[in-house]
């Protein structure tokens, strides 16, 4: 007989919309099976930075340093033992520049967890300095390895450093989260 077993139908298993009722069950693989993995996503609302004055320079911004929040998700990892959680961040730039635009954004990865403080756990810059308007993916990951299990809310937050003769706009936000214990 093969290394495998037929289950039955009457057998301790639950019938789905992908099986038919029958199902192999393999002997032990003699090497560590994955463990369970979760997965939330969210998208968030983008944002527009703009800066059309004269007498705005880099280092006399306008008024608009303030983070604005372009995406978070949510995840409860009180199941996982140890958890490790990879933090996957895509979004669309657009350029539009009035002449000789320039700008740089700063992204901060935020964890909020209950019982600790908010901290920035990764932080990546973004620069443009361009005469042509263009859309560019900008996309980051990173890997939290010292995440405490239970319910923790990861937050992209986005600030223009300095925003000279230019909009810029983050828009199509997706952040993704996955988490295994060990």
């Amino acid at each position: 007989m093969a290394d495998y077993e037929k289950y039955d139908k009457k057998d301790d298993y639950k019938k789905d919309d992908f099986h038919d009722g029958e199902c192999v069950k393999c002997k032990d693989p003699g090497h560590p099976v994955p463990k369970p993995i979760l997965f939330e996503c969210g998208t968030g609302g983008g944002f527009t930075f703009s800066a059309n004055c004269s007498s705005s320079t880099e280092d006399n911004a306008p008024c608009i340093c303030t983070p604005k929040t372009v995406a978070n998700v949510t995840l409860d990892t009180s199941c996982l033992c140890r958890p490790k959680v990879k933090v996957e961040f895509s979004s669309i730039i657009h350029f539009i520049p009035d002449s000789d635009g320039h700008a740089q954004l700063e992204f901060d990865l935020v964890r909020c967890c209950k019982d600790f403080p908010e901290c920035v756990i990764g932080t990546w810059n973004y620069e443009i300095e361009e005469n042509d308007r263009f859309a560019k993916s900008f996309c980051f990951d990173y890997c939290d390895c010292s995440a405490c299990p239970g319910c923790c809310t990861y937050i992209v937050k986005c600030r223009p450093v300095f925003v000279k003769n230019c909009s810029v706009c983050v828009t199509n936000c997706h952040l993704a989260i996955f988490a295994q214990g060990q």
